[in-house]
């Protein structure tokens, strides 16, 4: 899933945010969605879910709790996400049906001028 849709839903940002300071258990990340949103345990669980599937949390059980904690995907998935953003941007060749549909294609471009854009930019308008 795109990290952009992922962190669109403020309570996914919200536990995404939490769990970026480290582990927590499920209860303290309940606790403190449920109070900044008003969102039920349920809603919470759900969204955990979410971030599961996408491989961006995983979660360890012990004896009396379940402790989720921030995989390395969480950083993939981000940096993917504006690297194709960053390509189209580069590109400007317009509409999206005369552009390229991979954001894979966006980490792998060996004609990304990066460093152009950001040495022209303003050149300009002198």
């Amino acid at each position: 899933m795109n990290a952009f849709k992922i962190l669109s839903d403020p309570v996914r940002y919200r536990i995404v945010e939490i769990l970026a300071s480290g582990e927590h258990m499920s209860g303290e990340i309940s606790a403190a969605v449920m109070g900044n949103y008003g969102v039920s345990r349920a809603a919470v669980s759900k969204h955990l879910a979410i971030l599961r599937d996408a491989g961006w949390v995983d979660c360890r059980e012990d004896a009396s709790a379940r402790w989720y904690h921030l995989t390395h995907e969480v950083w993939d998935s981000v940096d993917i996400s504006v690297q194709w953003f960053r390509y189209l941007w580069v590109r400007r060749i317009g509409y999206f049906s005369n552009n390229d549909t991979d954001p894979g294609l966006a980490s792998t471009a060996s004609t990304w001028p990066l460093h152009t854009e950001k040495e022209n930019f303003g050149q300009n308008d002198r």
